[in-house]
This record gives C-alpha cells, structure tokens and sequence, in this order.
C-alpha cells in the first residue's frame, strides 16, 4: 500500500482534486486545510466508499467523477475507515473480534456449529408458524416459557402436556400483537371473556363426553392425533364412550363423535351471543377479529394470557416435534465439553483488555469499561454489549450501557470525546487483529482538546502510523496540530513527501502545495535566511522585529515606535523622523540589524527608497503574479500591510479631525469617517464602508503575529488579500 491515487470531480465542494500520496517513505501523510478548502468534502468522499456508495455533489447536482485506486488497484469498501472530528453515536464495527479468544472459538465454533445449524433450522420453522421476526424469536420463546435460554426452554416443552393440536395454524404474533392484547386488557373484553367461559364450563359439565377441568374438546383432540400415530383402530381396537350406545371402531367414527359434540356446544345460543359481543368489542383488530371467528374456543383461552401462550408454544412443539428433539439432543451431547471451555473463557483476556489499558493509559475518564455476557462474546456467541461502571465511596458501584449513559447526559464533553476516541482505538485494534490493510482517514480528530490529550493522540497516531497493514491521510484545519504532527510523526526526510497545504486555485479546483520545507514549518529561520534580498520577507520583518523589540525593550523605544510609523500612516509627528512619509528603507535596515545580528540588505536593495512606496510595490507585484503560493506566509503578512496603510491613507485624506491617534489607529481613523460621512450613507459611502469593514475586520490579527502565531494567516486564501488589497487601493 504505497500510492493512494485521487482523482475527484464534483465530490461534494470539491469541484477538482488529483493528486498522488506516497506511503513508501513513512506511513502517515496529512494536509493542512483552511476551512471552507476541502477537509469535509475530502472526509465525505471516503466516508461514502466505504459504505459502498458513490459520492454526491448536493448543491447543483453537477456529475461526479471519483477514482481512488492503491497500488493501481480500485480501493475496497473494507480498505477504508474515516475517523470523524466527533461523532458520539460511533461504534467499532469490529469490535467482537477483540473479545473472541481464537483458539478457544475454533475449538468451541466446531462443536457448536452443529447446533447451531440445528438452532437455525428451528427458527426458519418457528417463523414459518408464529410470524415472529427470527431475530426475535428465541428472545420471546424463552421469555414466555420462564426459562434463560432455549435449550433450557425445549426441555420444559418435551415435560408440558399443554399442546392443543387444533391450534396448529394459529400464528403467535396475530394473536398476541400489542394491539391485541392492549384491547383484551380493556374492562368490557374482560367481561365478555368471564361470562364465555363461565357459560362455556356450564355447557362441558352437562356433556356426557367432557369433563370440566379433565377432559377439554382440546384434550380429545390430543387423543385423536395419538390413536391415529399409534395406529390404534388399525389393530383392530374398539373404544366405548360414555353416554353412547356405539362402539368405535375407526378414526373417522371417533372424530365425528367429538366434533359433533364440540359444534353442539359452541353453537349454544347464548354462547353465540356473547362471542358475537366479544368479536364487537375487539372488531378494530380486523386479523384477530378474523381468527375469533374461525376459532371461537379460544375465548376460553384469552383469561389467561401467560397460559395461552404457553398452549401455542407447546402447540409448536407438537408440529416440529422431531427439530425441537434434534437441538436439544446435540446440545445434550456436547454440553459437557462446551461447560469446560466457558469455564476456560470465564479467565480468559484477550485484545479487548489491551485495548482498555491503552485508553486508560492516555486518557483520564471517571469511568471504567466492561463486558455484559462476558463468556459469550469471549467465545463469539453474543454481540458485544459495553458497560461503563462508575464508583462511589456511599453508594457503590453503578453500571450504564453506552445508550444509557448518553442519555443521561452527565459526561462532560471531554470525556464524551474521550469515549468516542475509545472507540476508535476499538476499531483500529481490532482491524490490527483481522490482519485488514486499511486507509485511515483521519479528520481533525484531535480538535478542540486540551494540549495534554492532542499530544496523546498524535503519540496514538503516530503509533498507527507504524503499523504495517495501515496508512493514514491525516486532515486538519488546525495549524499547530498540523506543525506538531509533523515533527513528532514524519521524519525530516520525509516531511516534504507527505506534507501538504490545500490551496484553492482562481477555476476552484484544489491544489495540494508542499507543506514539508522550512518556511511552512519554521517561517521566521527561513525569513532570517533570505531575508536580505526578498521585498516579500523584508516587509514582513517589520511586525516581528517590532514584536521582538516590544519583548526585550517595551513599546516606548524608537525602534518600536518607528516600526510602528510604518505599520500605520503616521502624520503631523513631532519627531519627523516618525512620520511615515519620512522613513527610508536605510531606517528600517538600521532598526532590523540592532535587532538581529548580521541582517542587512542586499546591494542591490534601494535603501532611500520610502518604505511606504517599497511596501506597495510590493503588494502591487503580488497582485500581478499569475500564481501567488498559499503557503508563503511573508506574502500574505505583506498584503496585510499594504492593505491597511492604503486604508489608512485614504481615511487621512478624507477626515477632517488630523488630530494624533494613539493605539488602535485604523478603528479610530474609522469611526472619525462614519461619524463625518455615513450619517445617512450613500450608496458610494456604503460601498467604501463595506470595504473598510473588511480591513478592520481582519488586518490586526494578520499584521500583529502575537507570541508568534499565525495560524489565522494560514487560514485566510491570499487570493482574499489581493481582492481586498485593489479594493482598497481604488478607494484613494
């Protein structure tokens, strides 16, 4: 895995991107996005391939174009993980491969797959008879029968007696659906079932046939399906039946007696009467309504909702008699040698334990993590279900899954984050463990923590990155995160191969800059390096040499205040030399080589030059340069300049009050020419006051590289800067 091919068109906001990642060299690639560039657009392709799905353009359904090979080879779904900034519903999708010992589930998987087999062919009958969805079939058998699993439940079947073989087309789910039972619940069906079943007891004590309590229609039911098994009648056996003349000689004559006696008994006038206002009252529930109908002896039944479920299951069991004795014998057969391996895994840890301490290693959370059903999901038999247990000096231990405990809301959202980073170590763990190969794409994964867990992270990541079967495209807004990757995850030879700045061009496709050399990562050695002869950097020195004076002098020296005169136009100074329109290129060399030991400028260098005149100069080349880099950071810094003298200028001009400003000059030069001019606007005075918002919106910041920070420059596209530059610079 050492090329990652991209070649995208119309990929969400990413109008055009192709680009080779080399992994041959190190194993971890990342690029610095500005927002807005292409980071989730990025994210989101992958995001969908590795669902299986294509990639969208939403805004003007504009066709997609998306290749992505590896080695030359189009990457698979399974290739690829996205880690997102946060997503607090993540789940390691191969997180059961953690818990399962290997060779304990080989040794246990062969004994048990017989019975699984056996289990799954259950179930496929099951569902065929009561409707119940498979997945929930096992869950609502034993629950019903009181039992804890379904070897325990088909035991209790073969000892039960409640079988009803008429019964055997009733399917579960009609009968006891919510809606059903919601309406069987209700006082008037309630009343109606007591009087059927007092009335229907009544009529089976004045038959010479049934017995109350001893024999039921059903129970005869039960014989008739035994004789005929048996082949009674065919031995030529007789039966005599009480309060009948006739002896009984075959099946057909003992069905007809028992059914004769059964339609005499259901057709009972009052009988009818009472299941006719027990059909009325559940007549919203059209399939059990129906089911009544044809059956109408199970209103004897419906007092006893517990039982009568009881009845239908035993009713199964009679049907698929032989595939409920199969399961059980071959769970029988091999339980004593499946009891020892539990017994082995109940002791046993696995990569889910290394993968915890990992966590705990890194990350301070108030909770620790285990496993429910832990011998079954050791062994493979069970999904994993995570529990977070938090203790308590008073009132001990409490436990919540991982749904409980979001709902709950009581993490803050650091430790939600840590919770969700757990899960990623989860998934990548066990990826490591199923020997898959994997492009990991990582999105800004370590935004808004604290420094201690982004540094824990890149030492996490960094880690990855050493791992064979994985490789990382890293992508982050956040220079400092981008800076401090490179120097604690990329080696020096290979911050220039797999380094990179996302740069937008003028048609909107995306450009990946080299992000690797030494003005991206160190921009103020290699100012001091190529400093004498670059108009660019010489401008840029101005804010830094005046910030490293205000460090080791204070902002009342002169060469602090000088430099100050030109990063505002200073005018009707009572030292002229501080007037802007004064100072030469000669003044600033002598401020910057007192400042710094062995700077000058080149020969070739105009030193009485106006600085004034040598800073727009500069920003007038910029602007006519066909492809300014993005990544220069003296560029931007000298546009940003430019920018607010030319603003300044024009305010100058404008402005009656000419008065001295100290401190915070452009706002104040500002707010003298909304009060003069813009009290109402015209529409001229709107335009021009729309511009200068901008420059007072963003120049202080990019002028100023407070402690050295600059990311809010690597942020804004230089493209913005010339824009706003020529704005201003038709404004005078």
């Amino acid at each position: 895995m050492n090329k990652l091919k991209v070649n995208l068109i119309n990929c969400y906001g990413i109008s055009g991107l192709s680009h080779e990642f080399d992994f041959s060299q190190v194993r971890a690639n990342i690029i610095y996005a500005p927002n807005g560039i292409m980071k989730t657009s990025l994210s989101n392709t992958f995001s969908q391939l590795s669902n299986g799905e294509e990639p969208k353009e939403k805004l003007f359904n504009r066709k997609v174009s998306c290749d992505i090979d590896i080695d030359g080879e189009r990457i698979k779904p399974e290739e690829i993980l996205v880690i997102e900034p946060f997503n607090p519903s993540f789940d390691a999708k191969n997180l059961s491969s953690l818990l399962v010992n290997t060779e304990k589930k080989k040794r246990y998987d062969l004994l048990y797959k017989s019975i699984l087999e056996s289990k799954k062919s259950l179930i496929i009958e099951l569902n065929n008879l009561s409707k119940i969805k498979k997945n929930d079939i096992e869950s609502v058998f034993c629950s019903d029968v009181g039992c804890r699993d379904i070897f325990e439940a088909v035991r209790w079947l073969q000892l039960s007696d409640l079988a009803n073989a008429s019964y055997n087309e009733l399917q579960y789910q009609h009968i006891f659906d919510d809606k059903v039972l919601a309406l069987l619940s209700e006082q008037e069906v309630i009343t109606c079932i007591e009087e059927y079943i007092n009335r229907y007891n009544e009529l089976i004590s004045t038959s010479s046939l049934f017995k109350k309590d001893v024999f039921s229609p059903s129970k005869a039911t039960a014989i008739s399906l035994l004789l005929k098994k048996e082949s009674f009648f065919e031995a030529e056996h007789k039966v005599i039946l009480n309060g009948r003349d006739i002896i009984v000689d075959s099946h057909e004559l003992f069905d007809s007696i028992f059914e004769a006696e059964k339609r005499e008994l259901l057709s009972d006038p009052r009988l009818k009467v009472i299941n006719q206002k027990l059909l009325t009252g559940v007549a919203s529930v059209k399939v059990f309504q129906s089911i009544l109908e044809k059956y109408p002896e199970i209103a004897a039944e419906l007092s006893d909702i517990n039982n009568f479920k009881k009845v239908i299951w035993c009713t199964y069991y009679l049907e698929k008699k032989e595939i409920f004795d199969n399961l059980l014998s071959l769970f029988d057969a091999n339980k004593q040698e499946l009891e020892a391996i539990e017994n082995e895994a109940k002791l046993e840890e696995t990569l889910w334990y290394q993968t915890v301490d990992v966590f705990k290693e890194r990350f301070h959370v108030p909770f620790t993590l285990d496993v429910e059903s832990h011998i079954n999901t050791i062994l493979g038999t069970a999904a994993p279900n995570i529990v977070f247990k938090f203790a308590s000096e008073s009132e001990g231990d409490i436990k919540f899954d991982r749904g409980q405990l979001t709902s709950l809301d009581v993490l803050s959202v650091g430790e939600r984050r840590a919770m969700y980073l757990l899960y990623v170590i989860f998934e990548f763990k066990a990826r490591q463990a199923n020997g898959q190969r994997t492009i990991i794409i990582v999105d800004d994964i370590a935004d808004s923590f604290d420094y201690k867990n982004k540094y824990a992270i890149i030492e996490y990541l960094k880690e990855m990155a050493e791992e064979k079967l994985f490789r990382m495209l890293v992508l982050t807004h956040n220079f400092d995160f981008y800076r401090t990757f490179q120097s604690r995850v990329l080696t020096d030879s290979s911050k220039r191969s797999a380094s990179y700045i996302a740069q937008k061009e003028l048609d909107k496709s995306i450009s990946l800059l080299n992000g690797g050399d030494n003005y991206v990562s160190n921009p103020f050695d290699f100012w001091r390096r190529n400093f004498s002869n670059n108009p660019a950097v010489i401008v840029a020195m101005i804010p830094f040499v005046r910030n490293l004076i205000e460090y080791r002098e204070g902002t009342s020296s002169n060469g602090y205040l000088l430099l100050t005169s030109l990063l505002h136009i200073k005018i009707n100074m009572d030292d002229v030399k501080r007037n802007t329109r004064n100072l030469r290129l000669s003044d600033l060399e002598v401020v910057i080589s007192s400042t710094i030991n062995n700077l000058s400028f080149s020969p070739m260098v105009d030193k009485s030059c106006l600085v004034v005149d040598y800073i727009y100069d500069t920003a007038n080349d910029l602007c006519e340069t066909p492809v300014v880099n993005e990544v220069r950071l003296e560029n931007k810094v000298s546009l940003s300049i430019a920018i607010r003298l030319k603003a300044e200028d024009f305010l100058w001009s404008k402005i009656s009050d000419k008065s001295n400003i100290n401190g915070m000059q452009t706002g104040k030069l500002y707010d003298r020419y909304i009060s003069e001019f813009c009290s109402p606007p015209s529409d001229e005075e709107k335009m021009i006051k729309n511009v200068l918002g901008q420059v007072i919106l963003m120049t202080p910041e990019n002028i100023h590289i407070n402690s050295f920070m600059y990311e809010p420059l690597m942020d804004l596209s230089v493209y913005h800067l010339i824009s706003l530059y020529q704005s201003v610079c038709k404004l005078n």
